[in-house]
């Protein structure tokens, strides 16, 4: 289960960020994950204060995603205690969370549905 463990709320997209860990026990596939907060729920607008993930990168257990508000290029890295980070961007030029307020939430899918073709029939 991935969870959000913190938040950065910063007038600047460098320094603006949430961060979130795998709390589960088994590897989690980042890709269809969404952190949106209420307000955007609210108002049922998602274009100003939400991120859906589309990276398509595996989060072990008890490892970190650090999602910036702003510009870069996805990557995994060390912390200094050597845990595993994956940094994703929103790649946003202004700050997203600073003006937002209320609570934050992160959705992931829970099914799948995939078109199939149709079954070759045996005769």
């Amino acid at each position: 289960m991935i969870r959000i463990v913190g938040l950065q709320r910063n007038e600047s997209t460098a320094q603006e960020f949430v961060l979130l860990q795998n709390q589960g026990s088994l590897r989690l596939s980042l890709r269809g994950h969404l952190v949106v907060s209420d307000a955007a729920i609210e108002h049922a607008d998602l274009s100003f204060a939400a991120h859906a993930f589309n990276d398509d990168v595996l989060i072990p257990p008890g490892m970190y995603v650090l999602l910036s508000t702003g510009r870069g290029t996805p990557r995994w890295t060390r912390t200094k205690e050597g845990a595993l980070v994956y940094y994703a961007y929103m790649n946003r030029d202004s700050a997203v969370w600073d003006r937002i307020v209320g609570p934050l939430h992160i959705l992931c899918t829970q099914h799948t549905f995939t078109e199939r073709p149709p079954a070759l029939l045996l005769r």
